[in-house]
């Protein structure tokens, strides 16, 4: 799968233009279903489980995933796919274990930081165009304020409870790819170096493995 697929799938978005910032455009939503959306992702200190992740070219992609907040998560990706995306708190990085090769960017530069910064703010933001509400579903779209053409990402909820089951990323193109979370727990210890971008270049790739640990 191509590079730019796997950025787009995991969410991370990690493009060149920062998701958060300018002052916001029109916008359409409940300021208290969006309260209810901000206490749910300020209520999560660690989450993990399984991912699910549906390409804009029709390929499915599975791994496991860990999120710890403030500013941590991990996406691992089962074979053939040897990608891992990790944020450490102030770095996302994607990273290819078969060629040992790392790129990343500054964490506050992409839609993660939308769900990983300490104090979660969805409206403040400026970066929120709409909530819409179906039944038992609610749907948070934001986009870069700046580059409104450039995409978007959609955070889509259960509304009772509010859970978080899966997200959308749209490129300018149209083009969608949806990761959807499974066998969902919270609140578990996660090992820390989960969170750590090392240089597989000096350390290999015996961390991982295609099946995780389940």
């Amino acid at each position: 799968m191509k590079r730019r697929s796997f950025l787009l799938g995991a969410a991370t978005a990690l493009t060149s233009a920062p998701l958060l910032t300018t002052p916001a455009l029109a916008q359409s939503y409940d300021p208290a279903v969006v309260d209810a959306l901000n206490r749910y992702l300020n209520s999560i200190t660690t989450m993990q489980g399984d991912f699910v992740q549906q390409s804009a070219d029709g390929r499915i992609a599975e791994g496991l995933f860990y999120l710890r907040r403030p500013g941590r998560l991990r996406f691992e990706y089962f074979d053939p796919y040897p990608t891992t995306v990790i944020a450490d708190g102030t770095w996302a990085a994607i990273q290819n274990r078969d060629l040992n090769k790392t790129d990343q960017l500054p964490l506050s530069r992409t839609p993660l930081y939308l769900l990983l910064r300490d104090n979660v703010d969805l409206a403040r933001e400026g970066a929120l165009r709409s909530v819409d509400r179906s039944t038992g579903v609610v749907r948070a779209t934001a986009i870069d304020p700046n580059n409104p053409n450039e995409g978007s990402i959609t955070m889509i909820f259960s509304s009772q409870p509010v859970e978080l089951l899966k997200w959308v990323i749209t490129d300018g193109q149209g083009r969608s790819s949806v990761i959807t979370l499974r066998n969902v727990r919270r609140g578990l210890s996660i090992d820390p170096r989960k969170f750590v971008i090392e240089d597989l270049a000096t350390q290999g790739d015996t961390f991982f493995n295609s099946g995780g640990d389940r």
